[in-house]
């Protein structure tokens, strides 16, 4: 749609200045269609300004060697602005365009402190910007109204900034950065059906933040390959909203998530991963967190509040699919309502979980692998569900159910040297602690009317 035309079909309204020389400006004003504005522009500093009002137009501008700075404005349908630069340094492109099925094309290479911004207002606009090798700079793209795209890439440098906000529904946005340092990726969008896709792979200390508002929107983060980088992530004021995470083949990495709204989902992973961590916080009923975490020194965090929400430790095939391996990992569980549910798995040594569940008609599965590890938390409401599995040695487990009725603690450990303790408070209670093997500890305190205590230690 938008084929680039060469010059010699160029209908030029106003005037138009070509210029290839040192210390050189070019200024290009067309108003028709099919109007066709190009300048090239060698050796620094150049500027080009090319302004092209109607439908059908194109704009193209090549600057290198230098600096140089180029202004592209396009009003109407159907137009194509394409700025270049390369081995320049504190260079600019600015494109702006008004209208709907308008696209923006930027390339910068070998730069440094350089920008390209994208304006665009309307519908069906696209925008892309490219830079490689860059140090310290800058793709800005701002859409308004629906269904645009913008996307933008960044290819090996440092201290680099993709920053992309669009208003509107049903619009896309990609963003890649690749063998980065100290980089960052910010994405804001504004309404519903909205979907935003960033990979920003194979680097240390970079930084994805991505704010979504409004229902039905999808979202991908690809952060692998990285060492000391970060995720943050808030979908809020709306419903049916989901959110992928991948920190895989990293060490030092943080993902944090907030979802606001109801019927909202959440994945995380962090797979071969070295001291790293996951937060996931949703308000809202009938949410879903889906985790998956293998590696040494991994911490997860879960807050939900709300009715019906589901809670799984697994690698995204639900209960009891995997979980977090390794050693010295760290689950903390916090979940306000009622109807709630949580499953856990961790295998490995030294690991630990804490649990606080408040509400009634809560479950939550506990399955512990290998030794020296610890479940412990509290249940407070009625017909609340504690299961509790340790194998191993040197394990501890600690339930504490105190208040409400119709509750039920069930812990099983084997193996050697395990301790169960269990406190219930409240009426029509059951504790069931079952242990194999031999120098078993179980301690259960019951307080209230009709509780029923049952060990067995075999």
């Amino acid at each position: 749609m938008f084929q680039y035309k060469p010059l010699a079909a160029a209908i030029l309204a106003l005037v138009s200045i070509q210029a290839l020389a040192d210390d050189s400006l070019s200024n290009q004003t067309q108003n028709g269609f099919e109007n066709v504005a190009e300048v090239q522009q060698d050796a620094a500093p150049s500027a080009a300004t090319q302004d092209q009002t109607g439908e059908g137009n194109n704009a193209y501008a090549d600057q290198s060697n230098g600096s140089g700075t180029l202004t592209q404005a396009q009003n109407g349908l159907f137009n194509a602005s394409t700025g270049v630069q390369s081995t320049e340094a504190g260079s600019h492109i600015t494109h702006t365009q008004a209208g709907e099925w308008n696209g923006a094309h930027s390339e910068q290479w070998f730069n440094n402190n350089s920008h390209a911004t994208v304006t665009q207002d309307g519908d069906y606009n696209s925008a892309f910007s490219f830079q490689d090798s860059q140090i310290a700079s800058h793709v800005e793209i701002n859409q308004g109204d629906s269904e645009n795209i913008a996307n933008a890439e960044q290819i090996a440098g440092t201290d680099n900034r993709t920053t992309i906000d669009q208003s509107g529904i049903a619009n896309e946005s990609g963003t890649w950065q690749i063998d980065q340092t100290g980089s960052r990726i910010g994405i804001q969008q504004g309404g519903e059906l909205n979907t935003a896709y960033v990979d920003q792979s194979q680097g240390n200390s970079n930084q994805v933040d991505v704010f979504q508002t409004g229902e039905s929107g999808y979202l991908e983060v690809w952060q692998t390959e990285q060492e000391n980088s970060q995720v943050s992530i808030d979908q809020g004021g709306g419903a049916l909203n989901e959110l992928v995470v991948d920190q895989s083949f990293g060490s030092g990495n943080l993902a944090a998530m907030i979802q606001s709204g109801d019927t909202n989902a959440a994945w995380a992973d962090q797979y071969e991963s070295i001291d790293s961590t996951t937060t996931v916080t949703q308000g809202g009923s009938g949410n879903l967190a889906l985790t998956y975490q293998e590696g040494d020194r991994l911490g997860l965090t879960v807050s939900q509040t709300g009715n019906d929400n589901n809670v799984y430790a697994s690698n995204w095939q639900g209960a009891q699919e995997g979980g977090q391996f390794g050693a010295d990992q760290a689950v903390v569980l916090s979940q306000d309502g009622n109807r709630n549910t949580a499953n856990f798995t961790q295998e490995g040594n030294f690991n630990e979980l804490y649990f606080d569940q408040v509400g009634d008609d809560n479950t939550l599965a506990v399955s512990q692998r290998d030794s020296n590890n610890l479940a412990e938390g509290s249940s407070d409401g009625t017909g609340n569900s504690v299961e509790v599995d340790q194998s191993g040695s040197e394990n501890l487990s600690q339930t504490f159910q105190s208040a409400g009725g119709g509750n039920l603690a069930s812990i099983t450990q084997t193996d050697m040297n395990n301790l169960s303790v269990v406190s219930q408070a409240g009426w029509d209670n059951q504790a069931t602690v079952t242990q194999s093997n031999f120098n078993m500890t179980a301690n259960v305190d019951q307080t209230g009317t009709g509780n029923t205590a049952i060990v067995v230690q075999q």
